[in-house]
């Protein structure tokens, strides 16, 4: 159950996760990674030592660092320094894996190749302006413990608008590796709470690629309030890497494997950028053919083969998860029946009905072709009449062709269902409708096209209403 809020649309930057991929480590397993390529930390923030020519001199707080990771720093610390510090509110054990916070508060926590064990245990009242888990080809799954409280307060948020464009705050697991299942638990006696000042569209909880067949994030047993989960799905490039660290891309023909990789030369002398396009064969990668453009490749039969990764996140201006929070239904508590999400505008009994509008589709980005708003749902065994549609409820739902308004529907809000180009047919059921509750632009910008079917007797009244509110003039009303 959850509070309604209105989020704008968000585009999640996959391509900043595959920036920060290190080198390939082994499959994820427990613990911390500590091969030769090992980056296994646990950082806690930094702070201004000192200056160089290049600017401030920084000192990196860790509570744990992989023995190759140490001798990296030993070995660079002219251009920066790190410490090892003990601290009663932070301590992490290996054996078990496990960062305990006890009434800790600080700026962030960083956490790299630690594993699909890892967890943090919360004690008392911790704060932070941010929690990020990579993965870097060894496993990040994060699992929060204990019965304390973690507040993410979203830091600076309140005060730099470029770290709120881009996100940086919240709590944010980053999966670089397509075979991992990464994923954020959550157990059922913590308390998370995260929140921003929701200016700008940006998740406050996000797990980036994960592989996870059903949830990247779980929620184990608690309840969500003042937001919602939602998750997308991207197509990215199957690639391998060789052992220099190049990115040797898979493509297809004839149902064979191969690889191609992008060559760019540039003529000094003619200022000049020229390219190619190397098709390789997989088990020795020798020259298949060099093409000039990769539409040549596509022409001779190769195809690019893409996999397919999951974003999950959760977003919005606050959200708190917690078993500790309040399950009744209340005013403006969000349900969730079938394919769309209710706001409670009174609240039901066994005895007497409730009323709700429909808000939107259930999950973000999740766009169904038919839409049925019904007369009625049931809830926990009280039954909720749908009188209204929220105002922008299905706004630019491109892919919607057709909605059926039920019969208990008196009010639809601004833009309900405007900007929807592939919008085909209308059924409208309520003979409750009054040109002062359908609101302006209701049906904006929907196609010439459009097929509305109306109640006996209604055509004539609901043809000026609905024309009136954004529906063509060409469109067909009977």
């Amino acid at each position: 159950m959850k509070k309604i809020i209105k989020a704008a649309t968000l585009i999640l930057g996959f391509a900043f996760c595959l920036s920060l991929c290190g080198f390939i480590g082994v499959k994820a397993a427990n613990g911390p990674y500590e091969g030769k390529d090992s980056y296994a930390y646990i950082n806690i923030g930094q702070e201004v030592i000192g200056q160089t020519e290049w600017g401030d001199k920084y000192c990196e707080h860790y509570v744990y660092l992989s023995d190759n990771m140490k001798a990296e720093k030993d070995a660079s610390k002219d251009y920066g320094e790190y410490e090892m510090i003990e601290n009663k509110n932070i301590k992490y054990n290996k054996k078990t894996n496990t960062l305990t916070l006890t009434n800790y508060t600080g700026e962030e926590i960083t956490v790299n190749m630690m594993g699909d064990d890892f967890k943090v245990e919360l004690v008392g009242e911790n704060t932070l302006e941010k929690l990020y888990v990579f993965s870097d080809f060894y496993g990040g799954s994060l699992t929060l413990t204990g019965n304390g409280t973690l507040n993410i307060c979203g830091g600076d948020y309140f005060n730099n608008e470029e770290n709120a464009l881009y996100g940086d705050s919240g709590l944010r697991l980053f999966c670089e590796s397509r075979t991992d299942e990464t994923k954020l638990t959550i157990g059922k006696d913590v308390t998370l709470h995260v929140e921003g000042d929701g200016t700008f569209t940006y998740p406050l909880i996000a797990v980036y690629g994960s592989n996870e067949t059903k949830n990247g994030i779980v929620l184990d047993g608690v309840k969500l309030k003042g937001s919602y989960i939602s998750k997308s799905d991207t197509e990215m490039e199957d690639y391998d890497r060789d052992s220099d660290g190049a990115y040797l891309y898979i493509c297809t023909k004839n149902g064979k494997e191969y690889y191609y990789i992008s060559n760019y030369d540039y003529n000094m002398d003619t200022g000049e950028f020229t390219s190619s396009y190397d098709v390789l064969k997989k088990s020795d990668k020798s020259l298949v053919k060099s093409y000039v453009t990769i539409d040549e490749m596509f022409d001779d039969g190769y195809e690019i083969k893409n996999y397919t990764v999951k974003d999950y996140v959760i977003c919005g201006k606050e959200c708190t998860i917690s078993a500790k929070v309040d399950t009744k239904i209340e005013k403006d508590t969000v349900l969730e029946k079938g394919k769309l999400c209710y706001g409670v505008l009174t609240v039901g009994t066994k005895k007497k009905a409730g009323t709700v509008a429909v808000v939107g589709f259930g999950s973000w980005g999740q766009v169904s072709e038919t839409v049925d708003i019904p007369k009625t749902i049931k809830v926990d065994g009280i039954t909720y009449k749908v009188t209204a549609i929220e105002e922008y409820a299905f706004t630019f739902s491109y892919g919607m062709k057709k909605v059926t308004i039920g019969a208990n529907v008196k009010t639809i809000g601004k833009g309900a269902f405007a900007e929807i180009e592939t919008l085909e047919e209308v059924i409208i059921k309520t003979k409750k409708l009054k040109s002062s509750t359908v609101k302006a632009d209701a049906f904006a910008n929907t196609p010439d096209t459009v097929k509305v079917t109306v109640p006996s007797g209604k055509a004539s009244s609901y043809k000026k209403i609905l024309q009136a509110k954004g529906l063509s003039k060409k469109a067909t009303v009977k």
